[in-house]
């Protein structure tokens, strides 16, 4: 054999191996009997569901508790407590209209269990031991077709159409600790005690600004409420009801101490400067009778607690704004 000869030969030997090498590697796993793994036990996929390792998360867990048989309800947690509200009022409602097990990851329920007694879905870790299909999850009620489907729910959403639908039992799921009750009806009677009114009307008011300011306009183009929305929804109140007294809260107490005093109307602002008493200060918001929000979820939720009439600010396309339009004692003013 010449020396080209051996060349080619040697030339065509790897060649051959290459191809062999090739089928092996791209060719056989499209036709292999065992498709790749797409389980993981719930107890991980949990992990993923929250910001922070949620085995930090001290709760009750047990063990033993038997598998869905079908798919679940869960959400990502998303934002401060206003969105995990809404996250987990949207896997109750969710699980309501399909019929499907619901379950919270341990990091929203530690949030939530701080401000409310007795929520009724229970965390994750019940069923950690489980697996989950990934190939069977999506993210939405429309998206959903059969009941081997899990829904998970993405951060931040509010899926308030399907929460209207039951809004007096929403209220109930979402009820306050005695000590935080307890604290809006005592700040409530000091401040009817304040001005001297004996049977006060009183109407909350929630004011977002600090980091929505920027997302208003980048996800919206608009503006955040100016100081005439506020004023305008203040006069609204001063003329249907009598003793109206206002109770302003806030992310950003101190622009609303600046901006919103007014000679013609009565006003207490009870957040601190920090913006720490989220619980005290929905407390004090649920527990008025009436209440002015602009945006976001927190005021939003609020407001729906306190089950009153309500001015929101117009914010085309946004859901609250969407929220006043389909509720009867919900106005939108500009």
């Amino acid at each position: 054999m010449t020396h080209m000869q051996q060349h080619i030969l040697a030339s065509a030997i790897i060649l051959a191996l290459v191809v062999v090498c090739g089928i092996h590697v791209f060719l056989f796993p499209m036709y292999t009997s065992n498709p790749p793994m797409r389980h993981t036990k719930v107890s991980v996929y949990e992990q993923a569901l929250c910001r922070a390792n949620p085995k930090h998360v001290k709760m009750p867990v047990e063990w033993k508790n038997p598998c869905p048989m079908y798919g679940i309800v869960s959400a990502v947690q998303g934002g401060r407590l206003g969105n995990q509200i809404w996250e987990y009022a949207s896997v109750w409602a969710t699980a309501r209209r399909t019929g499907l097990e619901p379950f919270m990851p341990r990091c929203i329920l530690k949030t939530l269990q701080q401000y409310f007694d007795n929520l009724s879905i229970p965390p994750l870790s019940y069923i950690g031991r489980c697996t989950l299909d990934i190939g069977q999850v999506v993210n939405s009620p429309g998206q959903w077709n059969s009941t081997d489907q899990n829904i998970i729910i993405p951060r931040h959403a509010a899926y308030w159409s399907l929460i209207l639908g039951w809004l007096d039992d929403i209220r109930r799921e979402f009820t306050l600790k005695p000590s935080l009750k307890k604290y809006a009806e005592i700040r409530l009677a000091n401040i009817a005690s304040t001005f001297n009114k004996s049977s006060p009307t009183f109407v909350g008011i929630h004011v977002r600004r600090t980091d929505y300011v920027d997302y208003l306009w980048q996800k919206f183009q608009v503006r955040a409420a100016p100081v005439e929305y506020y004023l305008s929804a203040m006069g609204y109140f001063s003329k249907k009801y009598k003793n109206v007294l206002f109770i302003v809260a806030s992310d950003s107490i101190r622009w609303c101490k600046y901006n919103l005093r007014s000679s013609s109307h009565k006003i207490t602002f009870i957040s601190d400067i920090e913006a720490r008493g989220v619980g005290r200060d929905l407390a004090v918001l649920a527990a008025c009778n009436h209440s002015i929000i602009d945006y976001g979820t927190y005021g939003t939720f609020a407001a729906i607690m306190a089950a009153g009439e309500t001015v929101v600010y117009n914010v085309s396309s946004y859901f609250s704004t969407m929220i006043a339009e389909v509720l009867p004692n919900w106005h939108i003013m500009s």
